[in-house]
């Protein structure tokens, strides 16, 4: 049997395939609208894998910022698994991407996904957690501390938090890496911001409603969309702590919500965002591959 592993433009393939297969589990249908929406950047490709003409898998993936790219919508008919097509698939994708380091989410409970990956060489950094805050939060007896974009690196690579992360944040919706170049970038931005002991990457993005979920995507992205409603302002904050003072990152948020909604992305384990305050959820297992120089 002859498989082929191509880039592919024909959406509806990709469309027939999710919904062939909606009703498996970790098969998620909003990945139809999102491709649509995200076919129309020059960095976003699609790969499938075709049989006698048919298409039997599916896979896409990004070239985004600081040297970081993203893969996701794996997918192989329920007909074509074992078959080594996931692999072939993935590897396609990773070496179509020029960036150093590559991201992932996937559910934790999809044991199968995760084996395939981590044999690919994606490792498991984090279990995502997310708070929405659309309201400023109960004030503190404490005075609002001053914020500040005077932050040294070395103070903020040793902060909790950035360890348990492996340096990795959530930067409109994709991960990246905080590398101290990205970290001087931002802080010249005035992305990066000190409020008594919490440090946080602030990024000002859109909540874009996609099939029936929403996404957070920033200007890098935004920018090159075309019949989109990028009205709704999201703050995207995510934390660390010099000490996990809670009323420092509610301080924060409080100043921030005038900005917008304000999204705080962190990792399970938060020892502030998991506050019953924050009313907090998990989110998928984050993987990190890292690419070997001239790989």
């Amino acid at each position: 049997m002859d498989i082929i592993i191509k880039k592919s433009t024909n959406l509806n393939e990709v469309a027939k395939l999710f919904e062939q297969h909606k009703d498996t589990p970790f098969t998620y249908l909003t990945n139809i609208p999102l491709v649509e929406m995200l076919s129309q950047l020059e960095s976003f490709q699609i790969f499938v894998a075709e049989v006698n003409g048919e298409t039997v898998g599916c896979i896409h993936c990004l070239n985004y910022i600081y040297d970081c790219g993203y893969v996701g919508g794996l997918l192989i008919h329920r007909d074509f698994r074992k078959m080594g097509i996931g692999s072939k698939l993935l590897n396609a994708a990773l070496s179509s991407l020029s960036t150093r380091h590559v991201y992932l989410f996937v559910e934790e409970e999809n044991t199968v996904a995760i084996r395939l990956f981590e044999k690919t060489g994606f490792k498991g950094i984090y279990k995502r957690f997310y708070s929405v805050v659309s309201t400023p939060l109960v004030e503190t007896s404490e005075e609002d501390s001053i914020i500040t974009s005077d932050i040294d690196w070395d103070v903020f690579k040793e902060t909790t938090g950035f360890q348990e992360r492996n340096g990795v944040v959530n930067f409109g919706y994709y991960p990246v890496k905080v590398t101290r170049d990205m970290f001087e970038d931002l802080r010249a931005s005035n992305k990066i911001l000190r409020c008594g002991s919490v440090i946080a990457i602030v990024e000002n993005s859109h909540g874009l409603t996609v099939g029936e979920h929403l996404y957070t995507f920033n200007d890098h992205i935004v920018e090159n969309l075309h019949g989109v409603d990028a009205s709704r302002s999201i703050v995207e904050v995510n934390p660390f702590y010099m000490e996990p003072r809670l009323s420092d990152l509610v301080s924060l948020v409080n100043r921030l919500i005038s900005l917008g909604e304000v999204h705080d992305k962190t990792y399970d384990g938060d020892p502030v965002v998991s506050k019953p305050l924050f009313k907090g959820k998990k989110g998928a297992l984050t993987m990190e591959y890292k690419k070997h120089k001239g790989s």
